[in-house]
């Protein structure tokens, strides 16, 4: 059957004056861009522009009168306007897809995507499912005409999703929650900390806090954005590319405190990760105390700001160096916090076919196999399906994991699939690039060869990540190692210092108990089992380990 078209596509030229030649338009299409809903795209040589209106004539001779610094028109010579069903009422939701297609599509800046700042705090206030809206609008308009007109680089849509661009753009439409905490945290300026758990949205949220942020206050406001190593360039990449930089400034905790500015400000991802003072940590970091070792980097961040916005998950605590939950909890309470807790899960999409658990199930079941919660009210049912496209799975060694792996790549498009594992072996080839630091019979692997963008990295594929390349890092299907750091005794789960190989994460003697380094093993573990959208197997090399595991699951 032929779906009906729920949407049309005017072209003009624009003349040398900046007039429209509407030559070949008919009566009533004249009349539409005077009375009609529509998105609207001026193409140039070097930039586009998008921008949304329910008068396209009076807009275009605002934009000719050049009363919008951002517009010029002489950069550009034609104009479309797409117009319809499915237009009228949507058109919030539908420039700010095509902004994030638009500058996706454009990553290697062959084109600049010009942005009306005031695009960023539209509320998407549409009238359609979403779902409707990119299969009836968004996709053919982009796969068809768009790319028929020229103006595209990337033909599907499926390629742009996977760009980290387009998962993480400060043009997302958001969840009324998620725009609620944005508003009132540009409304009222005081301290903030945003719990919530692996793939609750807290990334997302906190690139489009800060585009709304400096869109609120035309980019006057001094905004510090504290990211760790493995994503800041990406992070600096989507400020950039999406034209917020004045006043934004992207880095570590101790950047931003030698930068000796004050932010109006500060908003922390992955603040879990936030350091005390620890006689490990690393000089570049440590120096910032000045000896004091009743310190930590929380209390140093508020000295350069009157608002501390924190996305942190009291589960995802990974080091010794890493400031304590106990400590982050007495904080937030003697400081007066402002606390927000999120709830939804975006990242973990289980649709195994004809069963009805869902991601809460899935993370009930890892958070009470890890003995991490008491709590067994999940669907049993999830981690003994054997079907071979269901969403969990045990497997039996590191290579089938990797077969894995090398199926989804083949069977999911545009997919990132990678292995990854618990701090379990030595990185022997960080020294030796000829070395190998995991074997297994007749094959071996290597440590991610580096920290910052590692999954994409083109020999990430053959490698294997540790939890510092990819902490915060979504990716479509995961094939993990549980080591031999790991055991059960006695019926509890129990870390094994011997074979843990993170030195710095190897907490001093005197300082931790044998419990609290089991609690940053099991983080790990419950960090590496939630990075997985589509999938994950698991192999687990402690035999005893292996075997809690399936019975307390399934």
């Amino acid at each position: 059957m032929t779906l009906l078209r729920k949407y049309n596509v005017i072209t003009m030229d624009i003349d040398l004056d900046g007039k429209l030649n509407t030559k070949e338009l008919s009566g009533t299409e004249i009349h539409l861009l005077s009375n009609r809903d529509v998105v609207y795209v001026y193409v140039g040589e070097k930039k586009y522009y998008i921008g949304q209106t329910k008068n396209l004539l009076r807009r275009h001779q605002q934009h000719n009168s050049n009363s919008n610094k951002n517009f010029v028109m002489k950069n550009y010579d034609r104009l479309i306007v797409i117009y319809g069903k499915l237009i009228d009422k949507n058109l919030d939701y539908l420039e700010k897809r095509l902004i994030t297609l638009f500058v996706t599509d454009n990553e290697k800046r062959k084109k600049q995507v010009v942005i009306d700042n005031r695009t960023m705090g539209n509320s998407s206030n549409y009238y359609q499912d979403v779902k409707e809206l990119e299969s009836l609008v968004i996709c053919p308009l982009w796969e068809e005409e768009l790319t028929r007109l020229g103006v595209t680089n990337n033909t599907k849509i499926s390629t742009l999703k996977q760009r980290i661009l387009a998962k993480y753009s400060p043009f997302m439409d958001l969840t009324d929650q998620q725009q609620a905490i944005i508003e009132q945290i540009t409304i009222n300026r005081n301290n903030y900390i945003i719990e919530g758990g692996s793939g609750t949205g807290k990334t997302v949220l906190m690139t489009n806090l800060v585009a709304q942020i400096f869109d609120k206050f035309n980019g006057t406001k001094k905004i510090g954005v504290v990211i760790k190593a493995n994503w800041r360039e990406n992070a600096k990449k989507i400020f950039k590319d999406y034209g917020i930089n004045k006043n934004v400034q992207v880095g570590t905790w101790g950047s931003l405190l030698t930068s000796k500015q004050y932010f109006d400000y500060i908003i922390v991802d992955e603040a879990h990760r936030l350091p005390r003072f620890y006689g490990k940590l690393h000089p570049s970091e440590l120096k910032y105390f000045n000896n004091k070792k009743d310190k930590n980097s929380l209390e140093l961040l508020r000295e350069f700001t009157s608002s501390l916005v924190l996305f942190y998950d009291r589960y995802q605590t990974i080091r010794p160096s890493d400031i304590p939950v106990y400590t982050y909890d007495n904080y937030i309470l003697n400081n007066k916090f402002k606390k927000i807790v999120l709830k939804t899960q975006f990242r973990i999409n289980i649709h195994d076919e004809g069963k009805t658990y869902t991601s809460d199930d899935y993370l009930k079941g890892i958070k009470y196999a890890l003995q991490i919660s008491n709590d067994n009210s999940f669907d049993h049912s999830l981690f003994r399906n054997n079907d071979k496209d269901s969403y969990f799975g045990f497997v039996n060694s590191i290579s089938e994991l990797f077969d894995y792996i090398e199926r989804m790549d083949n069977l999911l498009q545009d997919s990132q699939n990678r292995v990854i594992a618990g701090y379990a072996r030595e990185w022997l080839s960080k020294k030796d690039k000829d070395a190998y630091d995991w074997f297994e019979d007749d094959k071996k692997w290597r440590w991610n060869s580096t920290h910052e963008n590692w999954i994409n990295k083109k020999n990430s594929c053959e490698e294997i990540g540790s939890i510092h390349a990819v902490q915060g890092i979504d990716i479509n299907c995961v094939g993990l190692i549980i080591g031999k750091d790991l055991t059960i005794s006695n019926g509890k789960i129990i870390g094994l210092k011997d074979n843990y190989y993170d030195r710095n994460g190897k907490p001093i003697q005197e300082e931790y108990t044998e419990e609290q380094f089991t609690d940053f093993i099991k983080n790990i573990y419950y960090t590496l089992m939630t990075r997985g959208i589509d999938g994950i197997r698991i192999f687990i090399e402690d035999e005893k380990l292996r075997n809690y595991f399936i019975s307390v699951l399934s």
